[in-house]
């Protein structure tokens, strides 16, 4: 007997933002510039306090920043070391994200066929893969 075809729905949307780094712009500003060695920049300074984010989530902390000198020095690439750091956040993210669509459908896992994953960060060079277990 020949499998019944269906529609593919959107049954649940989930969200996931990295847990590490949850600040006030205000407070990020400060920080940002200070560990970027950047303070010699008052005016743009000023212009990030401007700004009408709210919060910030970022991946970066700062050993992170300190571990990685091309990140603050623009002379330097830093598009590999970036690239390495999101390989392994954004899996963790999606499937973080994953999950709480799940559970806010409330049927398991057992029988989703697909998952569809979207970032804000489509700079990435593919889209996370994970295997379904």
């Amino acid at each position: 007997m020949a499998a019944r075809q269906q529609h593919a729905a959107v049954l649940a949307i989930g969200t996931a933002n990295p847990a590490k780094c949850v600040v006030a712009q205000e407070e990020f500003v400060d920080w940002y510039f200070r560990v970027t060695q950047s303070d010699h920049l008052p005016d743009l300074k000023a212009k990030m306090k401007r700004m009408s984010i709210k919060k910030r989530h970022f991946y970066h902390s700062e050993e992170t920043i300190a571990g990685h000198p091309e990140f603050i020095n623009r002379a330097l690439p830093s598009l590999d070391a970036r690239l390495g750091i999101a390989k392994d956040a954004v899996p963790e993210l999606a499937m973080a994200a994953a999950a709480r669509a799940i559970a806010e459908c409330g049927n398991g896992s057992g029988w989703l066929t697909h998952l569809r994953v979207r970032m804000a960060a489509e700079w990435t060079p593919c889209a996370p893969a994970v295997r379904k277990s």
